[in-house]
């Protein structure tokens, strides 16, 4: 979670941003300039908000040795019951920001690679010879942001769909 929130989600963001002024730059050297730097826009959009979401989930996480950390022996016997409630309560709302945190960050993958996948196809139609690798590269790029979005979603389906065969009955 830390690697996602603090590491790739800013570096990813960072890059979104850079294409963005490239493709407002030069803007006539895209197919679809507008399309592109939407995406991009929403990549970056998502990446910041992933942060944030991961800012917000890391201050509720906490181990028991840490609450032994920051109270006395007698303090924590005394407030053994209300300690114990908070942290689980607490990681709770760790759970929740961690999967805001999470979507946000498959979110704004998945939008990169459809601006990828923009950029990369040929500016005008015609027969150059590059064009068929131009097609290719970004036909590469929006199977990505497809296996991004399948493989991001995939378990939590499998467990609805496991939830949902067991509730019925039928295992």
């Amino acid at each position: 979670m830390d690697a996602v929130s603090n590491v790739a989600a800013p570096l990813l963001a960072g890059f979104a941003v850079a294409a963005i002024g490239v493709v407002a730059a030069d803007s006539d050297q895209f197919r679809w300039p507008g399309a592109v730097l939407l995406c991009l826009t929403l990549a970056a959009l998502l990446f910041v908000t992933c942060v944030q979401f991961g800012f917000h989930a890391r201050r509720h996480l906490y181990s028991p040795a840490d609450i032994t950390a920051w109270w006395s022996e007698e303090e924590a016997r005394e407030r053994h019951d209300l300690l114990r409630e908070e942290h689980a309560t607490d990681f709770q709302y760790w759970e929740s920001w961690r999967r805001r945190a999470y979507a946000a960050y498959t979110g704004g993958m998945v939008v990169l690679w459809m601006g990828v996948s923009l950029v990369l196809l040929p500016p005008t139609p015609g027969s150059s010879p590059d064009t068929v690798f131009r097609w290719a590269a970004a036909a590469v790029a929006a199977g990505a942001a497809v296996v991004e979005a399948v493989w991001s979603t995939y378990p939590s389906i499998k467990r609805r769909l496991q939830r949902r065969r067991l509730l019925r009955g039928n295992p």
